[in-house]
């Protein structure tokens, strides 16, 4: 496993975004409707290599309003989350939506070790996370 910076996906040459607030790495993934295959690869390599670093110990994935995820997609992104999560291996992994989207990424989600988490709102799933 490497963790060189040259590693790491640029957030800013994708459509999707990273920050971290304290020990808890928090990916947004507003606008997502439906990621090309390069975005969501970039995303899913920069939460391994990001996370499994030693100042991340929960990770959040929010997800903006207009997010609506098929079922194969729910699948597909609780196999990777699942995956990436175990290869961090971080404490909690919570997930973020103001409809169900959390909850559907979430119930396909399973990180032995882990608590994984769905949230309404970005503050108490910060909350959470830092407990």
């Amino acid at each position: 496993m490497s963790n060189t910076t040259d590693s790491v996906p640029d957030p800013t040459d994708y459509e999707w975004e990273f920050e971290q607030v304290d020990s808890v790495g928090i990916w947004f993934m507003d606008g997502w409707r439906g990621f090309a295959d390069e975005d969501l690869e970039a995303a899913s390599t920069h939460y391994r290599e990001r996370g499994a670093r030693a100042d991340i110990d929960a990770t959040i994935a929010v997800f903006g309003d207009e997010t609506n995820l098929a079922g194969d997609t729910q699948e597909y992104m609780g196999r990777e989350w699942s995956t990436n999560g175990e290869y961090t291996g971080v404490d909690r992994i919570g997930f973020v939506s103001g409809g169900t989207t959390a909850m559907a990424v979430t119930a396909n989600v399973d990180v032995p070790g882990a608590e994984v988490d769905a949230f309404s709102d970005l503050e108490t799933a910060i909350e959470w996370a830092q407990d």
